[in-house]
């Protein structure tokens, strides 16, 4: 049990260098960022990417992300979760409980509460830290959790003078009750110790299938046992005592679990590790022994896991001179959150045998190929090429790329076939260590021609968009095999379009001339979708849908008197629909007034079907200032930045100041909506940096930056890249010139040339908002139709 592990060792010198240096930014990460009002953040312990999340479980109607800072109380300490999802709870297996003889009368372990609702357990303040989590329950045990890549070191203290430590180990629940059968517990005690393994089948809460998934339990030995599990028959729980051993199946016996009693051993500590594998109890028991050899290691395990944090999250280097604690923290935390999913779960495959990495939890790629893998591709490049080598081989064995996926299973598709921009990025911005780019390009190209199951994979209207030009409103050609909703003609049509643009980049770097003209061609595609009649607040020429017959469709619902409304699921209509659902309509999460502005690739020839830059400045402003702009979800974020296309990158500075100060802060409900696997997050870092990335092609828009200095090492190549903010301070927020590598630099928009080969952009700042630079016709960024990415 004490023998040693290389992953254990390997982060204890790290946080050795660390201590040694001083460096620390885990200093000012706060977890609880976005544990409110439906942020579904997770604020438990993990490490980087980690497969195991532990934390405590809310009894809420919004315990997506385990724990919720609305003072419910807790009904289990769990080892699985996923991070700022919509959706339904997802994961929370096998939950831990410390109980007490109030909650046991008499510390009879017959009479205790099960049943997580009226189980559930008052609580004082929780504290966490990157890699680390505790919180005080009524019943005078404190819990705490600290975490390796597979396993959770749990350690519970229980109140001075408690003479047995009473403990439920729950087999069957999870966060959103969706246990399936197929479980099973093996108890046994040995070498003064008690180890239980066991398994069990449970839902994807945004998905089809199921998932199976073990665990390996370690402690010392208890002092008296019961398997209770609900009978099958008569709904009665039955008890069965437990001593060296114990074996059994549980099938739909739904509760079941294991209560314990241990000896407080003169401490009132229980040290608890859980190891935890999607392959086998005999893998979970390996991961929690190796990266977890000694139970008593707390505190080391703790410090290895903050050393892991810090280590990643030094990836980026800032000069804080001038910004305060509250900016720190918000810029910290958010960053943390980039890089807890999707999840490393590489070595830990039960679907097909490979040697290829592998994760999980994509949930979902519509949300997170917008902001977060493009931050991977400058922070963690060699992650990124491992999350692209991944999706491939997902591809091989699946026979498609998602653009979901949770818990081993298919989730469900948003709206295009993203996996397609995502692979584009990486590609463009060169990241290639061990991806097979031409099997990569093979599966983009499948997901454009031909037809599969577009709930979860793929894309649909294939037929219908290659006879008309666009997906008709209403379009079955080939509807999804298990009936998942016809609908969003409107916002899939432009997400393929930009898909399409994707391929093309990748064609066009692997020498195929004539996939990249045909992608090139097709990406035009929204064109079709443009009805320079329709109007709104004043401007003319929106996206709006069209009916097979090729006029232009008009809900009846929402579209009054004959007349196309633009406003429909913006955030001045309530936003109460647009999602996936039968009556969900052709827009996903957005409105048309979003949508339209939706062209990443032309948007030089959207600018002039718009009426010019004078005018589609204009209606940014309106846009913005009329409440049809919803930051909440992510396609609200690339319009913030649009004004650079038109040469206004003053304009840009106050817009994203103005969203960043009006929806994120450092509070518990400091997120506009869903963190939605760190999406959220990674706006706010990006904003920042003082950079954002058009995702799926080779283009940061240039920002203010909200540090004097920035440095970026590139983990894959160990190139530097700095971005120095000269004469910073919160009046000199607008940029008056600019030297990239010491040469003046004009253009509003910089290449990934800078953080792969390394360099300098120096940004000189000033109070002006009347400044010239980038406003050029030659400073804009680049557009298909005038002459870009050629």
């Amino acid at each position: 049990m004490r023998r040693t592990s290389a992953t254990f060792l390997t982060a204890f010198a790290i946080g050795v260098v660390y201590a040694a240096t001083g460096t620390d930014p885990a200093q000012h990460v706060n977890p609880f960022i976005g544990t409110k009002n439906g942020g579904h953040v997770f604020a438990g312990a993990t490490l980087p990417y980690g497969s195991v999340k532990a934390g405590a479980d809310s009894s809420s109607s919004d315990n997506q992300g385990g724990f919720v800072s609305d003072g419910s109380p807790i009904q289990g300490i769990s080892q699985l979760h996923d991070d700022g999802t919509g959706g339904g709870a997802s994961l929370g297996n096998f939950p831990f409980l410390p109980l007490t003889s109030k909650e046991c009368a008499g510390n009879d372990l017959t009479k205790c509460t099960l049943d997580p609702t009226f189980r559930s357990l008052a609580h004082g303040d929780p504290t966490a830290s990157p890699g680390f989590f505790s919180i005080p329950l009524e019943n005078g045990v404190t819990a705490e959790v600290t975490v390796t890549q597979h396993a959770a070191l749990h350690q519970f203290t229980y109140a001075a003078g408690t003479d047995q430590l009473l403990f439920l180990l729950d087999l069957t629940t999870d966060l959103s009750r969706s246990y399936q059968g197929n479980g099973a517990v093996d108890i046994s005690t040995a070498n003064n110790g008690t180890r239980i393994t066991g398994t069990g089948r449970f839902l994807p809460s945004f998905g089809e299938g199921s998932y199976q998934v073990f665990f390996c339990f370690d402690s010392r030995a208890f002092e008296q046992a019961k398997f209770f599990h609900n009978s099958s028959t008569d709904h009665i729980i039955t008890y069965t005592n437990v001593t060296q051993s114990f074996s059994s199946e549980i099938g739909n016996q739904n509760p079941a679990g294991v209560l314990m009693a241990f000896s407080p051993a003169g401490t009132g500590v229980l040290t608890v590790r859980m190891g935890v594998s999607w392959t086998s109890t005999a893998k979970a028991c390996s991961f929690a022994e190796a990266e977890i050899p000694d139970l008593e290691a707390f505190d080391s395990v703790k410090a290895a896991a903050r050393a892991t944090w810090n280590n990643a999250l030094e990836a980026i280097e800032v000069d804080a001179t001038g910004v305060s604690e509250d900016e720190q923290q918000l810029f910290w935390s958010s960053f943390y959150r980039t890089l807890i999913s999707p999840t490393n779960i590489t070595g830990d495959n039960p679907l097909w045998v490979s040697s290829e990495p592998f994760w999980d939890s994509f949930y979902c790629i519509w949300d997170s190929f917008r902001v977060v893998h493009p931050l991977w591709s400058i922070v963690s490049p060699v992650a990124q090429a491992e999350v692209v080598r991944a999706l491939i081989d997902i591809f091989r064995h699946t026979g498609w790329l998602p653009d979901c996926r949770m818990s081993l299973d298919k989730g469900f598709t948003q709206g295009g076939s993203n996996a397609d921009s995502l692979l584009s990025d990486s590609f463009v911005k060169g990241i290639k260590a061990g991806i097979d780019w031409e099997t990569g390009l093979e599966a983009m190209i499948k997901d454009a021609t031909v037809p599969g199951d577009f709930s979860v994979q793929g894309r649909g209207g294939i037929a219908a968009r290659k006879l008309h030009g666009f997906v008709p409103v209403g379009d079955t050609s080939d509807n999804p095999p298990n009936e998942g909703p016809n609908t969003r003609s409107g916002s899939r049509l432009l997400e393929y379009a930009y898909n399409d643009f994707g391929i093309a980049l990748v064609a066009k770097g692997l020498g195929m001339a004539a996939d990249f003209s045909h992608f090139v061609n097709q990406s035009g595609d929204w064109h079709n979708i443009w009805n320079p009649d329709a109007s709104s607040a004043g401007f003319n020429g929106f996206i709006q849908p069209r009916n097979a017959d090729g006029t232009f469709f008009l809900n009846p619902q929402f579209d009054l008197n004959g007349k196309f409304d633009p406003t429909h699921c913006s955030p001045v209509n309530g936003h109460t629909d647009c999602f996936l659902n039968p009556t969900g309509g052709e827009f996903y999460e957005a409105s048309s007034w979003e949508y339209s502005f939706y062209v990443p690739h032309d948007m030089a020839r959207l600018i002039e079907l718009m009426g010019g830059s004078n005018t589609f400045s204009a209606r940014l402003d309106t846009f913005f200032e009329q409440g049809f702009h919803d930051i909440g979800d992510e396609p609200g974020f690339l319009p913030t930045y649009l004004y650079n296309y038109v040469g206004q990158p003053v304009k840009t500075v106050d817009r994203v100041d103005s969203i960043l100060t009006q929806f994120f802060n450092t509070s518990l409900n400091g997120l506009p909506g869903n963190d939605d696997s760190g999406a959220m997050a990674a706006y706010v870092v990006w904003s920042h940096l003082g950079f954002f990335p058009v995702a799926g092609q080779n283009t940061y828009l240039l920002n203010r930056p909200f540090f004097p200095q920035t440095t970026i090492r590139n983990g894959a190549t160990g190139a530097v890249a700095t971005i120095t903010a000269t004469n910073f301070g919160a009046a000199n927020k607008y940029i008056q010139s600019a030297k990239l590598n010491g040469q003046t630099y004009t253009k509003n928009w910089i290449s990934h040339e800078l953080f792969a080969s390394g360099g300098t952009l120096e940004l000189i700042m000033g109070p002006g908002n009347n400044s010239l630079w980038g406003t050029r016709k030659e400073d804009l960024p680049p557009s298909l139709s005038t002459g870009g990415f050629r």
